[in-house]
């Protein structure tokens, strides 16, 4: 049988973030007569997973005790024959794991995708900085086995701008239960709407994404938003999500008496965001970094015609048409134009819906998990 240990950085069955999906991905790799062992460093609660081909571990320890704790975790699992590692994001669960595989042997699989890079660069030193987070990339990027990243613009990205060395480089995409983010009948949307509270004959933009300087919400957001519901008197914006603008787009949208037009609703827990999906007519990402978003192809799978920057690897995972309403990172008058011209026009929204379902198939849990399979386990 085939073994894989993950190591994942937090779970909460109330997370807002992508580390949620995480757990239906791992249940359909499980079918492939996968035996994994999910290691959890920070956790709320535990996971429930249907198949038996998978144990999970919480963490208990904190610091630098935890490090140790996960290094000894890995050691015994080693014995037990799981040489193949896979972390997501976490440098703090990267560093016992390459460690392991230095001295017992193995492999180890770390996943990062994000254009963030190039903001970081601009910022001057700070020695805080770099021993907490620069230093210890430094070393992942050098000693991982393989450094995985998605889609393929990212790739190229990481080669370029953070000389990770492209022989060491893998693509593998994120992937969107189709179940779950899934189109509904007109009949439907208006039940969801109703039980909301949200006036039936309303349009509904949605956001959701972390709000952060990084990814220039405040240079996006208020102008995008009260330049289009200035002349769509018939649309309100759902924004949901956190992070540090939050409280900033929320002074803008009292100081434009925007209250009851742009709806803070703060971070949902992921296991119950797709209803927001189901009610809306369409998706907006401006963001001035990305990597594979998530968002996107649940947007997508659910039948949402978008407007969207051209930030990371965007381009790989939309369409044709899609892509014609996809606008420079630094256009913010073009984003409002494309956004204005898809809320006035119900057959191209159609079209860009249709395109929009079948494109997202590519990504389905079911296809990633065999796209897992094969790239981890192409010696077995």
């Amino acid at each position: 049988m085939k073994k894989l240990t993950y190591i994942l950085n937090q779970y909460s069955h109330k997370e807002g973030s992508h580390f949620y999906a995480v757990i239906g991905l791992l249940e359909e790799i499980a079918k492939y007569n996968v035996k994994i062992t999910l290691i959890i460093e920070k956790s709320e609660d535990t996971p429930n997973f249907k198949s038996k081909n998978i144990n999970v571990i919480l963490q208990k320890k904190t610091g630098i005790r935890r490090s140790i704790e996960l290094f000894m975790i890995l050691k015994n699992l080693h014995k037990q024959g799981y040489c193949k590692t896979f972390v997501r994001v976490s440098q703090n669960g990267a560093i016992p794991a390459i460690l392991a595989s230095k001295i017992y042997g193995g492999e180890v699989y770390y996943w990062q995708s994000g254009t963030t890079y190039i903001t970081e660069i601009k910022k001057s030193f700070n020695l805080g900085r770099y021993l907490k987070s620069e230093l210890p990339f430094k070393f992942v990027k050098k000693f991982t086995t393989y450094f995985v990243t998605g889609p393929e613009y990212m790739v190229e990205y990481y080669e370029k701008y953070v000389q990770v060395k492209k022989s060491k480089i893998l693509c593998l995409y994120n992937d969107v239960d189709t179940k779950r983010f899934s189109p509904v009948s007109k009949d439907e949307a208006t039940i969801i709407k109703s039980e909301l509270k949200i006036d039936l004959e309303s349009k509904i933009i949605l956001f959701v994404h972390r709000m952060s300087p990084v990814r220039r919400t405040m240079y996006y957001m208020p102008k995008v938003l009260i330049k289009t519901l200035d002349d769509c008197t018939d649309c309100i914006c759902y924004v949901i999500g956190g992070g540090s603008d939050k409280e900033l787009l929320d002074f803008e949208i009292k100081k434009h008496n925007m209250e009851g037009r742009i709806i803070l609703m703060g971070q949902i827990p992921n296991k119950e965001i797709e209803k927001f999906y189901r009610i809306s007519d369409v998706f907006i990402n401006p963001s001035y970094t990305e990597g594979f978003s998530r968002v996107l192809v649940e947007s997508m799978a659910s039948g949402l015609p978008m407007v969207v920057t051209n930030a990371g690897g965007t381009k790989d995972i939309i369409g044709k048409l899609q892509s014609e309403f996809m606008v420079d990172i630094d256009d913010v008058d073009g984003f409002s134009k494309k956004l204005k011209l898809l809320i006035n026009s119900k057959e191209t929204r159609g079209r860009l819906s249709i395109e929009n379902i079948q494109q997202s198939k590519r990504f389905s849990t079911q296809n990633i998990a065999k796209m897992y399979v094969n790239t981890i386990f192409t010696d077995e």
